[in-house]
């Protein structure tokens, strides 16, 4: 895995660099305290995809869904989720073709069940710097 120490000012370049090596379909897991940035990261990652429509937090929503031509993009937040049950009761349409998955929180599901996931561990290193590894 890739470490980086990445600023609120350097994350665009990093999400554009990040972009170019993500096949498609993939699925995005995102670990990192609360407040570590996995909603701010995604929100950058769907604008360099140009995306034009207002990203928000699917916190209270658990999913929000994109379109982009062909494409579609899904930003899963598992927060509240409660039990891997709840999460396949989602029924999402994983590694469909023509589908980006980011998902927040992936850290609450069992790890077997990340096979063939990236995953991006985020690392609080001060108010305005991230350690990512991805």
């Amino acid at each position: 895995m890739n470490k980086i120490d990445v600023t609120l000012d350097e994350l665009d370049n990093f999400t554009k660099e990040y972009l170019l090596d993500l096949p498609v379909p993939s699925v995005v897991g995102f670990q990192g305290s609360l407040g570590a940035g996995k909603t701010t990261i995604i929100k950058n990652i769907i604008k360099n995809l140009e995306i034009e429509e207002m990203v928000t937090s699917p916190t209270f929503n658990i999913v929000r869904s994109y379109k982009k031509d062909d494409l579609d993009v899904y930003h899963v937040d598992l927060y509240r989720i409660s039990s891997i049950h709840e999460f396949y009761d989602l029924d999402l349409p994983l590694f469909k073709e023509n589908t980006l998955f980011f998902i927040e929180w992936s850290d609450l599901l069992p790890a077997a069940n990340l096979d063939n996931w990236r995953l991006i561990k985020i690392e609080v290193i001060d108010e305005k710097t991230r350690k990512i590894e991805y």
